[in-house]
């Protein structure tokens, strides 16, 4: 992987947003663990895409526009290909290091956070384990897009 940039800067814009996610979907859609997936179930990958940087915006920038619920839209698919713990493992190693390639900064640094934050919660749901109702949420602060 190379990076698309001369030198590292922060997450600022919804283009930087849909640079990262077009790199990492490019790499994941190559990739040995996750590629068999995508290619099972993804048929419109623009509109994929689209709707991925819609909720990177809103993850990290807090600008509406994603609709749905991403832990609910994967259903259909674990059922087609069950996730295994490969698979979450795979694709938080393969966004973290798509990330660290061109961005560094508290946004980059937010972004792996939620990624870890959705892989975890999106493999406890499908597993079908309930995390506890006492469980510290620790927000993340993010400054917004310039």
């Amino acid at each position: 992987m190379l990076p698309l940039f001369d030198e590292p800067t922060d997450l600022q814009t919804r283009a930087d947003l849909e640079a990262l996610v077009r790199d990492f979907y490019r790499q994941a859609a190559m990739d040995d663990v996750l590629g068999p997936i995508f290619e099972a179930t993804i048929t419109d990958w623009n509109h994929h895409i689209a709707k991925l940087t819609d909720f990177w915006a809103w993850q990290l920038f807090g600008v509406r526009g994603y609709e749905g619920n991403p832990l609910i839209a994967h259903r259909p698919v674990h059922e087609q290909m069950p996730f295994r713990a490969e698979h979450y493992q795979r694709w938080l190693e393969l966004f973290t290091e798509t990330v660290d390639l061109d961005y560094v900064g508290p946004v980059a640094e937010a972004a792996k956070q939620r990624a870890t934050k959705m892989a975890n919660a999106m493999q406890r749901l499908l597993d079908g384990v309930s995390d506890r109702g006492d469980a510290p949420v620790q927000p993340i602060l993010t400054t917004r897009p310039t």
